[in-house]
């Protein structure tokens, strides 16, 4: 029989051909280090600060490897917290149990600001005591195909809404031609609304009242949206960005609602016939634009309360101001 289309030991010739090239010829190391993956790591779980980082490993990152020591609290401040804490339980599962496989994809801090998206896949090397000594590992970078995932994520919620939208074309026609109605009564006083959609004080109470009048009349549902937007208050460097986020974007889909500003970090949107389901689509479009938008720090988080009003004359009676809006419909 060819020798090189037997099985010796167990083993194809290749395999084991390839196995003493990677002992013996450092070429292959190289090329496994270089151009197979994005990163190498050795870990001493014995000493466990000290763990070796390949050259590659700190360019995907944006340092120079020469400035870094081969300590493990080098990347450890490095790597989000949250994803620390998956990556340290996963270490954990697999030191107990073997066949559970040390392989997560977590965040790690770009020395520019970005985010690098990167698959850490390791496996425990054990002594001949069965006691694990040492854990190799590589990285792999995933950035590209997260950023494209959160896209195509953001276009099929887009996608989604607009299917509903059309299904539902039909059952809101009456709806809307009563909110038409209502809209086209505008009054006239020194501002109706600034440049990102925000109403005035009088054309706010104006307007909620023309909606409580309708929902009334016409046995329509009256709902308020209270947005609460944390990290704002008190930064005038992030209240204009995050009002003109609301502004631009929120209210956008909000169709038909009518919003006012009552702090920095507190919006209120008035509007008829929104749903549950409506509420859950603007909530994951909120996260979905928040993904793509260029905040100047960290995105701020929008916390909705979101309300379903019972109209009776007495409530019509009693939107007179601001607030006793405030007082009914947002506290």
């Amino acid at each position: 029989m060819d020798t090189h289309s037997r099985l010796e030991e167990g083993q194809h010739y290749l395999e084991k051909e390839l196995h003493t090239l990677l002992r013996e010829d450092k070429l292959m190391f190289e090329f496994f280090q270089e151009d197979v993956v994005d990163g190498l790591w050795y870990w001493d779980l014995v000493e466990p600060e000290n763990e070796w980082m390949s050259a590659k490993f700190w360019r995907l990152f944006g340092y120079d490897p020469e400035f870094k020591t081969h300590k493990t609290h080098e990347w450890q401040n490095l790597i989000f917290e949250e994803d620390l804490r998956v990556a340290t339980r996963n270490f954990e599962l697999h030191l107990r149990k073997p066949s559970i496989p040390y392989d997560q994809v977590v965040r790690y801090h770009h020395k520019d600001g970005s985010v690098v998206w990167v698959r850490c896949k390791g496996v425990a090397i054990h002594n001949s005591n069965g006691e694990a000594v040492r854990m190799l590992g590589c990285h792999l970078d995933m950035t590209r195909f997260m950023e494209k995932q959160q896209e195509l994520l953001g276009l099929k919620i887009k996608y989604d809404r607009a299917c509903r939208e059309l299904k539902e074309l039909e059952t809101n026609l009456n709806r809307s031609k009563a909110m038409n109605s209502m809209f086209a009564q505008r009054l006239e006083n020194e501002q109706a609304h600034d440049d990102f959609g925000i109403a005035g004080q009088q054309y706010f109470v104006s307007q909620t009242q023309n909606l409580v009048k309708t929902a009334r009349r016409c046995n329509l549902t009256f709902n308020t949206l209270h947005f609460s937007i944390n990290a704002v208050s008190g930064d005038v460097t992030r209240q204009p960005e995050a009002k003109s986020f609301f502004g631009r974007h929120v209210l956008a889909m909000v169709e038909g609602g009518i919003a006012y500003q009552f702090s920095d970090d507190f919006f209120g949107i008035v509007a008829l016939c929104y749903s549950d389901d409506d509420v859950a689509t603007l909530r994951e479009n909120i996260i979905a634009l928040q993904a793509t938008a260029g905040w100047i720090s960290s995105a701020p988080v929008f916390d909705i309360t979101y309300r379903d009003i019972e109209v009776t004359q007495e409530t019509v009676e009693r939107c007179v101001d601001l607030d006793a809006i405030l007082e009914l419909f947002f506290m």
